[in-house]
Order: structure tokens, then C-alpha cells, then sequence
């Protein structure tokens, strides 16, 4: 299947409030029409690990009465879900792709799940994800691609919204496993202002570094969606959770936006540069200032601060997820993947100086993003360095998505680009909480170039 950005097949769940309210249409047969997509393409994709139609469709028929009385709990009330594997939930088994949790089911949902349900949101079953979001790969494959890998490790949620399986559904990001996967399979991902999404019941990785995203296939409900986790459940403590209003209402045109190249521009062939080029004068035919280091100091120096970015990030990571991970190496050894065991024993070498020099050079790049902040708007870059690579064993490049993890800011992959007859994410950053006008800026430009 070819991929063309203007063309897209994935579902857009606010659009269809309006047939639920009006009759015309209702939450369970909405579900049902999704139900059949899944049964349709999940052969090929693998996107789901745990499927259960029949909370779905009791979550769908209550949604559908409260629509026929005009009473809908949010904007999310009666909206098809899928929840990435390492998100408990209570009447699902949460198995985070590894032997230890086989057939593992907390007594409790996440505070995201408990959000989502008491939002009025369908949740259909969990998807795929890498081994605890870091080590072996799952079988999903890309849905325009079977060859291809998905991204990684939110893949079966990217995979099952890019198909139209669902039009949304939860990932989690540690270095680019939201954006990623949504650049790879043609979605929309967000990743909030680090834990301004309560991430309790989401199995741990790295603290600092750990955040709960949207995938969809629109910008509005990715909002949507994080707004009301955000509302119910708020941030991670101390931070009181994602700013903003409900509804995204109007697209706002960006006036200047800072073109970053990182390391990631080295790795990107010239199909892709060249693409990613006509995309930004495109940007600028229609108003939009862009700058980059050439222009000014101030970004020259983000820059030189943010090479070497991918391995000052492993370091961070590495190091803090020496718990659980230190006491799964030594207790069931066995259950882990070859792949997962090699990397453990890297991170038992990494030392508290190391790890001491690695925040300390964070700061410095936290630092001089924040001070860009009264001269832009957001900053643009690719998602990835180009189109999903083959082979399922890895889950693609992450150069281009580590700074906006390592900055704690946020970021929106939106999928603007063909390479190959392949999707390819263009990135918008944003500022500390400044989540609400990212979305709204990305919301235009989406506009604007998909129309």
C-alpha cells in the first residue's frame, strides 16, 4: 500500500461527535465499524496483544445512551482506545512483551485508564510493545510496509491507529517511542511537557526521562485525549498536569519557528532532505519566518550543546532504570531477551560521575531552550531520518527525537511527508509547558499542507 499524506485512511474521532448527537450515527456502531477494520488487517499488522470486544462494546452501549440523552461525559465520551502494554489495566492483562509478566493482570488501573474510562472512552485491548518499552522487539509490522518496522516501542498503538483500527490510542516516551512510531506509520503523535500526564501505573524506565503520549489520527485528538487524563488525574507529582483549554477551537499560524539539524541530519539521505527542504520553503511561501543557526548565535549554541545528545541521554536512562531492571537481571535472568541482558550489563558500568556530568550538561541545554523562548514560536525538525527502515528486529533511528525528551518539552509529530511511498513525520517542539500552543501551531500547519 502506497502512502500519501493527503489521502489518509485513519479515523478522526472528533469528527464524528456530531452523528451521535444529531442520530445519525452512535458510539457502539462506530466501535462495531472498528471491530471489523481489526478483524480485517490485524493478520497482517500484529498491532494487538490482548483484544476484549466485550468491555468495549458495554463501554460503547452506555456511551450510546448518553449521547441519545445529550449527556456526553467529554469529548472522548464513546472514542474506540488502544493502550500500550506496559499500562496496567484492571480487567486486561498487562504483559509489557517480556516472559517475567506472562499472563500478569494488575488489581488496579492506571491513573491514564482510570482517566479514560471515567471520560467515557472505549478501551478494545492493549497493544504490542518493545520488551518493557526498551529491550526486544514485538511481531507488529508497518502497516504500509509488512516488511518494515513499525517504530518503537508504542508500535502496536501507531500501527492499529494508522490502519484506522482505532482513532486513538495511548504510547509512552523514554527517547522517541511516541513520535517515532507515529512519523513511521503515518500518525499523529504527542508528547506533553514531561509529567504533565500522571504516569502512575506505567511501568518505569527512567523517571526524568519517562511520559506518557497521544497517538491519533488528528492533532484534536491527541489533545483531547491528554487533556482529559490531564484533568482527571493531573501530572506527575509535583507537576499539577498538562495546561490548556479542552478544545483546541481555532489553528494558530506560527510566525517564526527555529530549524534545528542536530546529529540526525547527517544520517538523512538526500531524498529526504530534499523533501524536507521544498517543506520548509513551502512553510515560508506562506508567511512563516524560519531560522536556524546560521542566523543567530543563541541557536548556534543549542546546537553545538546538543551533540553527542543520543549517548548523554542513554547515560541518563541507563543509569536510572537500574531499578527494576537491576533486580529482573538477577532474579530471572532467563526471561530476559539476549538483547535486553547485553544492554543491563552496559548499564551496570555506567558510573554516578557519569551520570552526575550527564545532568549537569542537561541543564545547560534546558537552559538555553528556555531562552529561545521569547523569540519563536516552536522549533521544526524531521521526526526520524528517513522512511521505516526493514526489518522488525529494530525499531529505527532516534536522533532526530532524543532532544525534545532530554528538554522535558513538548512535541508533535505530524505526518506530512512521502518517502518511497513511505510515511515520514515532520517535528514541531515546543516550549515548558507550553503544550496548548504547540498543538494549536501544529493544528495550522497541518492544515496548511495537508489541507
Amino acid at each position: 500500500m502506497k502512502y500519501d499524506p493527503k489521502a489518509s485512511t485513519m479515523l478522526r474521532f472528533h469528527e464524528a461527535i456530531a452523528g451521535f448527537l444529531n442520530g445519525n450515527d452512535t458510539p457502539r456502531a462506530y466501535l462495531e465499524r472498528c471491530l471489523e477494520t481489526i478483524e480485517a488487517l490485524e493478520p497482517t499488522v500484529s498491532a494487538w496483544v490482548h483484544q476484549d470486544p466485550g468491555i468495549a462494546r458495554a463501554a460503547s452501549d452506555a456511551a450510546t445512551k448518553r449521547y441519545r440523552n445529550g449527556r456526553p461525559l467529554s469529548l472522548i465520551d464513546g472514542c474506540p482506545m488502544a493502550v500500550k502494554d506496559i499500562i496496567e489495566t484492571a480487567d486486561m492483562p498487562t504483559q509489557m512483551n517480556s516472559a517475567i509478566y506472562d499472563g500478569w493482570q494488575s488489581v488496579r488501573d492506571a491513573a491514564c485508564v482510570q482517566a479514560l474510562r471515567a471520560s467515557g472512552a472505549v478501551i478494545i485491548g492493549k497493544t504490542v510493545t518493545t520488551e518493557f518499552a526498551t529491550g526486544a522487539s514485538g511481531p507488529t509490522s508497518n502497516p504500509f510496509d509488512s516488511k518494515r518496522t513499525p517504530g518503537g516501542s508504542s508500535s502496536g498503538t501507531a500501527a492499529a491507529v494508522s490502519s484506522g483500527m482505532v482513532p486513538v490510542g495511548l504510547g509512552t516516551q523514554t527517547a522517541g517511542s511516541v513520535v517515532r512510531p507515529a512519523a513511521y506509520c503515518g500518525a499523529f503523535g504527542f508528547k506533553p511537557t514531561h509529567a504533565s500526564l500522571n504516569m502512575g501505573g506505567i511501568h518505569p524506565i527512567s523517571y526524568s526521562h519517562d511520559a506518557l503520549g497521544t497517538i491519533a489520527g488528528s492533532v484534536d485528538d491527541c489533545w483531547h485525549t491528554a487533556y482529559q487524563i490531564a484533568r482527571l488525574v493531573g501530572g506527575t507529582a509535583p507537576h499539577p498536569g498538562m495546561i490548556g483549554p479542552a478544545s483546541l477551537n481555532e489553528a494558530i499560524k506560527p510566525l517564526r519557528l527555529i530549524r534545528l539539524y542536530t546529529d540526525g541530519w547527517a544520517e538523512v539521505e538526500s531524498s529526504t532532505r530534499e523533501t524536507f527542504e521544498t517543506l520548509i520553503r513551502n512553510l515560508e511561501g506562506k508567511g512563516i519566518e524560519i531560522v536556524d543557526k546560521y542566523d543567530s548565535e543563541e541557536i548556534a549554541e543549542l546546537e553545538r550543546l546538543l551533540e553527542g545528545v543520543d549517548s548523554l541521554s542513554r547515560t541518563i536512562t541507563q543509569f536510572e532504570r537500574r531499578w527494576p531492571f537491576n533486580d529482573y537481571y538477577e532474579r530471572n535472568q532467563e526471561k530476559l531477551s539476549p538483547m535486553l541482558r547485553r544492554s543491563m550489563e552496559k548499564t551496570m558500568l555506567i558510573t554516578q560521575e557519569q551520570y552526575d556530568d550527564a545532568i549537569a550538561h542537561r541543564r545547560k541545554v534546558r537552559f538555553q531552550v528556555d531562552a529561545l523562548g521569547t523569540g519563536a514560536d516552536a522549533f521544526i525538525t524531521l521526526t526520524a531520518a528517513g522512511p521505516a527502515p526493514l526489518g522488525l528486529e529494530t525499531t529505527g533511528n532516534r536522533s532526530f527525537q532524543i532532544a525534545w525528551t532530554l528538554t522535558s518539552t513538548p512535541s508533535i509529530t505530524l505526518p506530512l511527508l512521502s518517502i518511497d511511498h513511505m510515511p515520514l513525520g515532520v517535528q514541531l517542539m515546543g516550549f515548558y509547558d507550553k503544550d496548548e500552543r504547540l498543538a494549536h501551531n501544529a493544528k495550522w500547519i497541518s492544515k496548511a499542507v495537508l489541507g
